[in-house]
């Protein structure tokens, strides 16, 4: 039990032994109430019996006064009368009887017809009150009648009695009567102790009736007003009286009412009695509920302890259990019957985003939704886990806080508790992402070139193999092209293998921008692709591919990678026309390759031999082509200017080689130069250059055109060739020119070690006073620690920089290129450009020189000629 509950449970028993206390002292105070109700209400209705006993009793009394008055009445009428106006003889001693028999007549008097006194008993003033009123009353009244008149005193009730002699003398007898005395003497029976009773007539004075009052009867008034015969009171006596209880009678025919009272202390004497008692028992009552309550939180106590301890030992088993949850890397979720959050460790909030305090009591499938990869559909694991009462697991796909779905490996398990019962669901996620990401990367390796990133032998023949498949059943051609890359054992052989791994990884990226994306490109082994085109409809629809594919191999790659110019060989065979079975068809298609390489290289070949646009010739006719191009003078330069930025002033003139083919028209470097380096060519054809350049350029000099260098580029076969210094020097001194009215361009990856010979040959040149340039900077990685040891004099950026500008990562490649000269102190020449937005950007850049379309178009001799006469800059 937690804390809360023991909290809980702790309060309902306080609150039940409060509710017991509380209701035995409701008990016991109800029971003094009702005691002390019932005391009051039992005083009440014996009062009134009082009242009504002693109502009867008076009323007879005064019957019984009255009769004795009117005997006395018609013995005075019988005595002689002494005279006119006079009494009788004998009043005296017939009263004086009467009085002695009668003990209730404390006071009597005998008046004459007009109020005048014939006797009274006792002497001395009248104790009978309304004597005066009496006698007008009695004029109107008839003989025997009886009044009862309102005491002034409080000591007596006044009577008066008419009486009427056998003369028709009209006389008034009236009388004191004292309740309390003579024959009325009785009523003091009726009233016990501590009862006082007595008459009232309102607001006049009472008459006690037995015990006296605590205070003077003169002046107590009790309240009997009202209409009603009887009622219950309350009277404040005032003093030592206090407040007593009482009720009140009228007496019929009577003008006062009988009272009794009773002191409220002595009728509550019952109820202090019952209250005590009650007090007593309330007493034991709660005694008991202490030691009920004390023995009990005794035993709570031990439990508690027993619970402490035993909650101790659970929480350091629970705090080592979840220490050991929370360290697994696998996602758990704990939930209820009702797939309710009650729990989950950190690799679930790193899983799915969410946090305990943000998902606590929330339903599960609410808060990670859970689809089936296979079915496509959505689905419950926790729910399903709960219906079936068993283990669920596989393969979902469940959907992160923020929206991104997480592939996992799933299991929901039942938890039980002690007793069997079912307590909710146990559901572990895995993270299958990296699971999938190997097996995607070792069946992607299986399938892939590690180098190129493009399909391996076995891709190749899967995809191969279904293309004509598709092709069989569904009608149509599949193309499968075999390419082999001319030039490429020359790059291995004089830049070393990494720059042949790199130019490899560039061929294939060329490949992939040039075939469709239903297409499957595939390298077979070093420097050997192939390309699988299905859908065609005949082998004619391969050739927009091949052309690209060739056009690829022309100018990206010059590009790329200077003047080491590479050409492809391209064999073709054509799905059913060549071959009715994969394995036939790659057969065919290396068979056509080899056809291709024998006709020169650089060009395809079909299967069947079949010319679909014109073929290059064999290899040993280009050669031959070649050699005659040297004899006949078929070759020919064009120059390039290069500007100062700043004032467009000419700082240089390239030279570009140019081969104008009898049959075949002008073709540019890179479709000879590789021919040219297979057949060994390359030295005699650059010694060529180098004469006729340096030629040129002592005609413009001799011709008053100014003093400029020329720039030449020069191949990596050259540079090789150890007597290429030597060669220079003669052809300067044959020409008049000193070393720096030459610049040799270098494709950058010929730099790429420092230490090598081919370094060494470069530094020499340098040292003589030849202007170094390396061209196409950017494309390769050639290291500062060369550019500084050959102390080149200037940068020239690639071509394919340029044309990239406007996009940002080309733009910030050319910037750094030009902050990188400038802090090794060299100029930089972008090459290449061809637009007014470019020209902008350079001279916003501030690169020292410009060449290319924009400037100045390459120029024949005689353009060039007319050019450096005028020195106008075609174009803005």
């Amino acid at each position: 039990m937690s804390d809360a509950g023991t909290g809980r449970s702790r309060r309902a028993r306080v609150a039940a032994f409060a509710g017991l206390a509380l209701l035995a002292t409701l008990a016991a105070a109800g029971y003094a109430i009702a005691s002390w109700t019932g005391a009051r209400r039992d005083a009440s209705h014996a009062l009134l019996g009082v009242t009504r006993l002693m109502a009867t009793t008076v009323r007879w009394r005064l019957r019984d006064e009255q009769a004795a008055l009117a005997s006395l009445g018609r013995d005075i009428a019988h005595l002689p009368r002494l005279g006119r106006g006079g009494g009788y003889l004998g009043i005296g001693r017939l009263g004086r009887r009467f009085m002695v028999r009668r003990r209730a007549i404390t006071a009597l008097a005998v008046l004459g017809p007009h109020g005048s006194l014939w006797w009274r008993a006792p002497a001395g003033p009248s104790a009978i009150p309304g004597a005066r009123g009496a006698s007008r009353w009695a004029r109107a009244r008839p003989a025997g009648a009886f009044r009862v008149g309102r005491p002034r005193t409080g000591h007596g009730v006044p009577v008066w009695l008419t009486v009427r002699t056998r003369h028709g003398v009209r006389f008034l007898i009236g009388a004191l009567w004292s309740p309390g005395r003579g024959r009325s003497a009785g009523l003091d029976a009726m009233v016990r102790a501590p009862t006082v009773a007595g008459l009232s007539w309102g607001r006049g004075p009472i008459i006690a009736i037995g015990r006296s009052m605590p205070v003077p009867p003169a002046a107590v008034r009790i309240p009997v007003g009202g209409r009603r015969p009887a009622g219950r009171l309350t009277v404040d006596l005032g003093g030592r009286g206090g407040r007593w209880l009482g009720a009140y009678r009228w007496a019929p025919g009577y003008p006062f009412a009988v009272f009794a009272l009773r002191p409220l202390a002595a009728v509550y004497a019952r109820g202090h009695e019952a209250a005590y008692r009650a007090a007593i028992w309330l007493c034991a009552v709660l005694a008991a509920i202490g030691i009920a309550y004390r023995s009990v939180v005794r035993g709570e106590t031990r439990l508690v302890r027993e619970r402490i301890a035993a909650e101790g030992r659970w929480s350091e088993a629970k705090t080592e259990i979840e220490g050991i949850v929370q360290s697994l890397a696998e996602a758990v979720f704990a939930t209820d019957r009702d797939g309710r959050v009650e729990y989950l460790n950190r690799a679930a909030e790193r899983l799915t985003g969410w946090t305990q305090s943000v998902v606590q009591g929330r339903l599960l499938h609410d808060i990670l939704p859970c689809l089936d990869e296979y079915r496509g559909t959505p689905f419950d694991p926790v729910a399903e886990c709960l219906a079936g009462r068993a283990l669920v697991s596989g393969e979902a796909l469940v959907f992160h806080r923020h929206g991104h779905g997480v592939a996992v490996e799933y299991g929901a398990a039942p938890r039980h508790g002690p007793d069997g019962r079912l307590l909710g669901v146990v559901l572990s996620l895995r993270d299958a992402a990296e699971k999938r990401v190997l097996t995607e990367r070792l069946a992607h390796q299986a399938t892939h070139d590690p180098l190129t990133e493009l399909g391996n032998r076995i891709l190749f023949h899967e995809r191969l193999e279904r293309a004509v498949a598709e092709a069989r059943a569904g009608g149509g051609a599949v193309a499968l092209l075999f390419l082999d890359v001319d030039g490429f054992k020359r790059v291995n052989d004089t830049l070393g293998h990494s720059t042949g791994d790199r130019v490899l990884v560039l061929i294939a990226e060329r490949l992939r921008r040039v075939v469709r994306t239903t297409d499957t490109l595939a390298r077979l082994g070093g420097d050997e692709f192939a390309v699988v085109l299905p859908g065609l409809r005949t082998g004619q629809d391969a050739l927009p591919v091949v052309h690209k594919i060739m056009a690829a191999f022309r100018e990206p790659l010059v590009a790329a990678l200077g003047e080491v110019v590479l050409g492809v060989s391209i064999g073709i065979a054509v799905y059913p026309h060549d071959s009715g079975d994969s394995r036939a068809l790659v057969r065919a298609a290396d068979a056509a390759m080899y056809e291709a390489k024998a006709a020169g290289k650089n060009t395809y070949r079909f299967c069947d031999g079949a010319d679909m646009s014109r073929p290059s010739g064999s290899l040993l006719a280009r050669a031959a082509d070649l050699r005659q191009a040297l004899e006949r003078d078929e070759f020919s330069l064009v120059y390039q200017p290069q500007v100062r930025t700043a004032n467009r002033q000419l700082v240089a003139m390239e030279a570009l080689l140019r081969w104008t083919h009898p049959t075949e028209g002008v073709k540019y470097p890179g479709e000879f130069l590789a021919a040219l380096e297979e057949a060994g060519l390359m030295i005699e054809l650059g010694a060529w250059v180098l004469r006729s350049v340096c030629r040129q350029n002592r005609q413009w000099r001799d011709l008053g055109l100014g003093v400029f260098p020329v720039a030449v580029n020069v191949s990596g076969d050259q540079c090789a060739h150890e007597g290429l210094a030597e060669m220079i020097d003669a052809v300067l001194n044959e020409c008049g020119l000193r070393p720096d009215d030459l610049v040799l361009e270098l494709a950058e990856e010929l730099l790429i070690d420092a230490q090598d010979p081919l370094a060494e040959r470069l530094l020499r040149l340098q040292e003589r006073g030849v202007r170094l340039v390396v061209q196409n900077f950017g494309g390769a990685s050639s290291t500062l620690g060369t550019l500084r040891r050959l102390r080149v004099e200037a940068l020239k950026i690639e071509a394919a920089f340029v044309a990239g500008i406007g996009d940002e990562h080309n733009e910030a490649v050319v910037l750094a290129i030009i902050a990188l000269g400038r802090a090794l102190s060299l100029r930089v020449i972008a090459s290449g450009v061809e637009t007014a937005g470019q020209y902008r950007f350079l001279t916003e850049a501030a690169c020292d020189a410009l060449q290319g379309r924009y400037i100045a178009a390459p120029l024949d001799v005689e353009a060039a000629t007319a050019y450096l006469r005028g020195r106008g800059i075609p174009g803005g």
